[in-house]
């Protein structure tokens, strides 16, 4: 997606789309008996609660672009922006916000 120039589109709605799916496949969302999925590496952690799976994806993000910033022409490609890292926030505090509204509500 770095090399392709799609404007909006690949640069922030992606960042601000796919942490947000990624949530809610981590935490079972998207599964009618709301089952989390095993990774491999890391089995059931990331997703246990909503903290640890808003803050571990948000995390991962933010590595991510810091690491485009020290090392811009390397393995990672990209560029970094800041409203990359405003956008995953965005978007996984919308998910977190939906979440913990539905559970409470539901008791």
């Amino acid at each position: 997606m770095a090399r392709v120039k799609g404007g909006f589109m690949t640069n922030y709605l992606s960042d601000l789309t796919f942490p947000a799916w990624f949530y809610i496949y981590l935490r079972g969302l998207a599964f009618r008996d709301g089952r989390q999925p095993q990774l491999l590496l890391f089995g059931d952690w990331f997703g246990v609660t909503p903290g640890r799976a808003i803050l571990s994806i948000l995390a991962v993000g933010v590595v991510s672009e810091v690491a485009t910033y020290y090392w811009p022409s390397g393995v990672i490609t990209g560029t970094f922006d800041y409203l990359d890292i405003a956008a995953y926030a965005f978007g996984l505090s919308v998910c977190y916000f939906f979440e913990t509204y539905e559970r409470i509500r539901n008791g």
